[in-house]
Order: C-alpha cells, then structure tokens, then sequence
C-alpha cells in the first residue's frame, strides 16, 4: 500500500525528480520560474536514463461557483504528454480525459469537486493574479474528474491546457516544474547531482524530498516487515528444532550402535545437517511455491478492500491494493530459512555427543 503511495504521488506530480526555478518552494510567485526550458529540454531528451518528462505551469488562485469558492492549485499542462508521463487518464473517475474542442475546459480533484458540489459539465470561474500583478478570470467548465489518491491534488488541483493557463497569468514562456521519471529508479541520484552541476541556479530536487513523509512510511514499512519475517523465521526454527530433537533422540539407540562400530562422530554430524537442510529445503520450496502463486494472483487482481473506501480516501491510500513480487523477499527467505535449519540442529548434536555409545544401546 505504501508502494502504492509513493507511485501515485510520482506519477501525478513529482516524478522521480523534479526542477523548479531557485526559491520558487518557498515563494511559489511566476517571477521564479524555469526559463531556460529549452536547454533543459535538450538536455534530459538526450539522456538515455530519462523516461519521460513534463512541464507544468503552476499558480495559486481560486475558483468560485454561484454558491461556493474554494483556494485551488492551477495547473498549466498538457493533457498528452501527461498521460505519456504519468498515464494521468487512468485516474479518471468521471467524465473525459480532455479540456474540450476549444480549451475551455478543466479536471478537477475529486474532494474538490465534492467542496464545491459541482458534476461534469457544472461552470466554474478560475481566478489568478497573472505576472504583472493584475487578478486574471476566466470561466470554464468541467470536463473530468479525477481520483489521484495523492491528497494535495484531489483536494485542490485544477487542470488546463497549457495555452489557456499562459493566457490567464500572462505567461509567455517558462515554466513552474519539470517533473522527470527515469528508467532505473537506481540512477535518481546520480542524474540529479548531474542536473545540479548544469543547472546550479534551479532547485532540483528528489520525490522523497518532496514528499518526506512518504518516504519515512516506506522505512516504517520496511522495519515492520523485517520484524515480522524474523517472528516467522523464529516460529519455523523451533519448529525445525523440534522435529530435529525427536529424531535424534528416537534414534539414539541407532547411532549409539554406529559409534560403537567405529562411525566417527563427524559422519553422523553430517547426516544429521542434511536431514535438517533437506526438510529445511523442502519447506521454503513448498513455502516459496504457495506463497509466489498468492502474491501474483493478488498482483493481478489486486485485494479489494472497496468497503472501506471512504477511510482510504481520508488518507490518500488506494482501496484495491496490489501485492509486489521481489526476487528479494525469496533470497532473504532462504538464506534464514538455511541459517534456522543450522542453529535448530545444534543442541541435538549436542546431546548426541554427550551421550555414551554402550549406555545410548542400552537404553531400549
């Protein structure tokens, strides 16, 4: 779920890394844009990391209906290369992926649209304060709604064409973010200290620095799953330790008579490490098996928690989630699956070297 977070919040919004013109996170005003937006288009067109990219234009202002006004984020994009990016339609909940024939169109954020009691096809009025100073209206009216589940955009985002925004705050050129998302989310540091060194007088800056609060979730996450495998490692350990103790012990009669025949000690320590490795293996087999085959299914069609939606909303979670298959979590599982199977054996060797061969034979 928390995967599910942060990949809404990338692809809506911040990308794996975004730029932004120098001090526009702490004075969002259009005097601190990107303006060289051509050299950084040339630049990340030609990077082999870079996947896609976009350019938005953002402003501050407030829309207003006959009964209700609300701050909002205005939105400059363009519709294509959004859906290129970051596949933005498959967020549509309600009406059409466009801002009409004549531009005059706007998406809007679901919670916002909720606010303001409007439906696909209600008018709205956008206003803003342009470049100049000057408080810029246009009206429009609603063409989509969407449901990103990233918060800040379905309580406030409005979405328009790029030229229509240009228009309305007077914006010739320059941009507020260009948001990029690479092939290997491995390569985000190494293109972002790149971009850095090109571009000294932009902010450039990472989706986790952006958004903080997911990333923490992600470590949270993470600590909580490594404390939940080691109780399970625990459980399946003694389990080992348990069947390993009752085979030695039923067997001490066996093996005292192999120690007395001359079997050196080393030569049933090793039977009794394979046994172990042996039931170990066949348990992560069969373990790795059920498990993958539940993971992909649950992959595919998703686990539907829809009777909750209303409490997923409130924190911008998903209410279909999705399970994520890593070659990961199976290395880990066998290498401590291995690790359990070695410790489970040694207190039985143990008793097996204590014991005497002529009193093991004679205690049947």
């Amino acid at each position: 779920m928390t995967e599910q977070m942060i990949n809404n919040a990338i692809r809506s919004d911040s990308g794996h890394i975004s730029l932004f013109g120098e001090g526009y996170r702490l004075d969002p005003d259009l005097s601190t844009q990107v303006d060289d937006v051509a050299v950084v288009d040339t630049l990340l067109a030609r990077d082999s990391r870079v996947l896609t990219y976009v350019k938005r234009l953002k402003q501050d202002g407030l829309v207003a209906t006959a009964h209700y006004s609300r701050g909002v984020a205005i939105f400059g994009v363009d519709l294509a290369a959004e859906e290129k990016h970051g596949r933005l339609k498959g967020y549509l909940s309600q009406g059409e992926f466009s801002f009409g024939k004549k531009g005059r169109g706007a998406i809007i954020g679901f919670k916002l649209a909720d606010k303001l009691q409007v439906r696909i096809g209600s008018k709205i009025v956008l206003s803003a304060q342009d470049r100049h100073g000057e408080v810029s209206a246009t009206p429009l009216k609603v063409m989509g709604i969407l449901k990103t589940n990233n918060m800040a955009l379905d309580e406030n985002a409005v979405f328009i064409g790029d030229k229509k925004a240009r228009k309305l705050l007077a914006m010739d050129e320059g941009v507020s973010q260009v948001a990029v998302i690479l092939h290997d989310e491995a390569q985000i540091a190494g293109l972002q200290q790149e971009l850095r060194r090109q571009f000294p007088h932009l902010e450039i800056l990472r989706w986790d620095e952006l958004y903080p609060a997911l990333m923490q979730s992600r470590v949270m996450m993470e600590g909580f799953n490594l404390v939940t495998s080691l109780l399970i490692f625990c459980v399946a350990a003694l389990g080992i330790f348990g069947v390993m103790l009752v085979s030695v012990l039923e067997r001490l009669r066996e093996f005292g008579i192999m120690l007395a025949i001359g079997t050196r000690f080393s030569q049933l320590r090793n039977i009794i490490f394979v046994e172990s490795f042996f039931l170990g293996f066949i348990g992560f087999s069969l373990g790795s098996l059920v498990g993958g085959v539940t993971l992909y299914f649950f992959k595919v069609n998703g686990l539907d928690l829809s009777m909750f939606s209303d409490a997923f909303d409130e924190f911008g979670m998903d209410a279909v989630t999705y399970a994520i298959i890593r070659p990961g979590y199976f290395v880990m599982a066998l290498a401590a699956v291995t690790l359990a199977t070695f410790l489970s054996v040694l207190i039985p060797l143990r008793v097996l070297k204590k014991s005497k061969p002529i009193e093991a034979i004679n205690k049947v």
